[in-house]
């Protein structure tokens, strides 16, 4: 797939690069009772575009590897740790919208949280979340720099 002769692949990831750590330290804010009412929203937004920006990027590097791409390691492991990425990402997004759904949220008014719907998973959520959210930094920046070690040479 290209865009006015540039594969589309190098153009997507961009979104990718920026989305996901947003999203993860919107996912960790999200945790934090007392920014909760103020970051569920965002949370939820930028995970759910950070997974389909995810998605389009190995979708467009597994069709940049079809048909462009040289034989390497090093391009196999970057692919190999996009896929990884992927998986993560769909695991937090659900997470995060259960979360969304059943989390307890502080009112301002009130100065009092909203009942948890599901209180059995407010502490398992507040755990997974962040661990999910810092792996996903890490897996972002492993597979960026992969890509960009296969690309640029190093």
């Amino acid at each position: 797939m290209e865009i006015n002769g540039i594969p589309a692949h190098p153009l997507v990831i961009h979104a990718a690069v920026v989305l996901v750590p947003l999203a993860a330290l919107s996912v960790i804010a999200f945790v934090v009772p007392r920014w909760r009412a103020a970051t569920r929203w965002p949370a939820l937004v930028l995970t759910v575009v950070a997974t389909v920006a995810v998605q389009l990027a190995t979708l467009t590097g597994e069709d940049l590897e079809e048909t462009r791409g040289p034989d390497s390691a090093l391009i196999h492991e970057h692919a190999e740790w996009g896929e990884r990425l992927q998986v993560l990402m769909y695991v937090l997004a659900v997470l995060v919208v259960v979360a969304f759904l059943v989390m307890p949220v502080l009112h301002r008014a009130t100065g009092r949280d909203r009942p948890a719907r599901v209180a059995v998973l407010e502490k398992p959520l507040m755990v997974l979340l962040p661990l999910l959210a810092v792996a996903a930094l890490v897996v972002v920046v492993i597979t960026g720099d992969l890509g960009a070690r296969s690309v640029w040479g190093g």
